[in-house]
């Protein structure tokens, strides 16, 4: 099983004056293998954002690197991070992102269209995936006219149409009830074991965490603890909930 992403001794500074200086990461390095599915666990504060942020390409550490997919991220300019974040990785965010003015068919095909793939090629993966996520029925219908759930899978569909390497989730559950945020976790996890997609997610529910099959633990920018899920999703969950609740001493 091939390495998807290496991260080796990143660090981020805000500040420009040694005076205003903020230091968000340390010193992280941890690698993901294909097929896997990461959690990154912290309070506000630990770094956590960041890091996801640095991942995405949507910041720069002040140092360390990172690779992803074989691509050495430090090595391009803006234009080729740019098409890399639009090729190479799917993003599932808290708050959908979805636009409001395009039905669920059309925002789900948008990275597709964005890249000129044949209508016939679109038709196809979106008619497949929307069916695997159970939203066939709504692919006509506008984000305003279907439910929480229902987006929270249109925004999954997205991330996953044009096949990337690397599916990143920013608190994908936050905004969801628990019954869909239980519903949003089991596909992810179905797509993570069936289809070998690669998922880091970062989040603060202990719940969400189980269902990862390897989670970082990040406070004051360092990783300072890493579990592996080994035993039940049930078992893994107090396993959790009992670091949680030791950091949080």
């Amino acid at each position: 099983m091939k390495t998807i992403l290496t991260a080796s001794r990143l660090k981020k500074v805000y500040g420009s004056k040694k005076s205003n200086h903020y230091t968000a990461l340390q010193d992280i390095s941890f690698s993901i293998r294909e097929g896997e599915f990461v959690g990154i666990m912290g309070p506000s504060g630990s770094g956590k954002t960041t890091l996801l942020n640095i991942l995405s390409t949507l910041d720069q550490a002040t140092s360390g690197t990172i690779s992803i997919d074989g691509i050495v991220l430090s090595a391009m300019n803006e234009d080729q991070l740019s098409e890399f974040r639009s090729k190479r990785l799917g993003f599932i965010f808290q708050d959908f992102n979805l636009l409001e003015n395009m039905t669920v068919f059309e925002n789900i095909s948008l990275p597709l269209s964005l890249h000129g793939h044949p209508p016939g090629v679109i038709k196809e993966r979106v008619t497949k995936l929307a069916a695997t996520l159970s939203i066939e029925g709504v692919l006509d219908k506008f984000p305003s006219e279907i439910s929480g759930g229902q987006k929270q899978r249109t925004a999954i569909a997205r991330a996953l149409i044009h096949r990337p390497a690397l599916v990143l989730g920013d608190e994908p559950t936050g905004a969801l009830d628990s019954k869909n945020a239980t519903t949003l976790l089991e596909t992810l996890s179905t797509l993570n074991e069936e289809e070998q997609v690669s998922i880091a997610m970062v989040t603060h529910d202990a719940k969400s965490a189980s269902y990862c099959s390897r989670l970082f633990f990040i406070q004051d920018g360092n990783i300072i603890r890493e579990l592996k899920r080994t035993q039940t999703r049930e078992r893994f969950y107090d396993e959790i909930v009992d670091v949680v609740s030791e950091l949080g001493r």
